[in-house]
């Protein structure tokens, strides 16, 4: 896979003191045979200066503001490589990330997206053959499988499904991840290859914008997968629950709250198990507050040492 041309798409909207950041972790890669796109969307901030001293080594693309979904649609029409790899601008990619998912393809050569979990502050050591998870549509209905900074795409794939939709001005990413994965193979790769920066001007902190494209994307999938029908109520319960953990990150915590009973009628049980325990770090979180969030957590993390403990004496 040494020789495969991969195309890294950055994307970028007045995140000048994060972008260089991003560029130098897709220069760094192990993975020699990469191209890097950086797509400005209309920036007014120092980004194209902070850019400069890289532009012998990547495409530079200015763009009028469109939009995300356009400035990645943007990138990814310049994009030579067979594979697309995707990275937000504020986001960091492990230096061994491209090489570790190209390094899995022999086991799952059929896949046509490719993504890997958030990694922690301190980068951890990669595995070389990490653990490969197929995933379906319902994992994608139900849960949040990766985020787009972890995606590696088949260009081909992209082709067959079509661009991002520029109609969104936010969810854009879950709307594709379903798009491919109701047709095409889907795969998450053990190994945590991307770093995720958490920070106010993020488009994940405004709760009402993502639960209104959110609601636009269900809609449109059901529309076009009637045969899916009967994951409906999962899929919107599980939207319900996403938007009471934004809304409770911003401290609405009635609308938070009003969300959470939405989810448990639509589907008082099943969801997933990352829906499962979101649901009730909420419920804790409203009957004992974050503080007494904490202290569950560190109840239960004593009660595993000690279980550990005991289990090393009877060994």
């Amino acid at each position: 896979m040494t020789d495969t041309l991969v195309s890294a798409v950055i994307p970028t909207c007045n995140h000048s003191r994060f972008v260089p950041e991003a560029v130098e972790s897709a220069l760094r890669q192990t993975h020699r045979h990469l191209e890097v796109i950086v797509v400005d969307d209309g920036s007014t901030d120092d980004t194209r200066s902070r850019l400069e001293p890289f532009f012998d080594r990547i495409q530079y693309v200015y763009q009028e503001n469109q939009g995300l979904p356009a400035a990645r649609n943007a990138g990814i029409r310049r994009a030579k490589g067979e594979w697309i790899a995707l990275l937000d601008a504020d986001d960091l990619w492990h230096p061994q990330k491209t090489e570790v998912q190209l390094g899995a393809l022999p086991r799952m050569p059929d896949a046509c997206i490719i993504g890997c979990p958030a990694a922690p502050h301190a980068w951890p050591e990669l595995p070389k053959d990490p653990a490969i998870l197929s995933l379906d549509v319902r994992d994608f209905l139900t849960s949040s499988p990766f985020g787009p900074s972890s995606a590696l795409i088949r260009r081909s794939c992209l082709t067959e499904v079509g661009p991002f939709d520029e109609s969104l001005t936010s969810v854009e990413d879950r709307d594709m991840w379903l798009r491919i994965a109701a047709t095409l193979p889907a795969f998450k790769l053990a190994a945590a290859c991307w770093w995720y920066r958490r920070h106010q001007g993020q488009m994940s902190r405004n709760a009402n914008r993502m639960l209104i494209n959110y609601a636009k994307v269900l809609k449109k999938f059901f529309v076009e997968h009637r045969d899916l029908e009967r994951l409906r109520p999962l899929a919107y319960s599980y939207m319900h629950l996403d938007a009471a953990h934004a809304f409770w990150d911003e401290r609405r915590r009635f609308r938070a709250l009003e969300h959470l009973l939405k989810s448990c009628w639509r589907h008082p049980h099943g969801i997933s198990k990352e829906g499962r325990l979101t649901r009730m770090k909420l419920f804790v979180k409203f009957t004992l507050g974050d503080e007494g969030l904490q202290f569950v957590k560190r109840l239960f993390s004593s009660a595993g040492a000690s279980c550990q403990s005991r289990e090393g004496l009877l060994r």
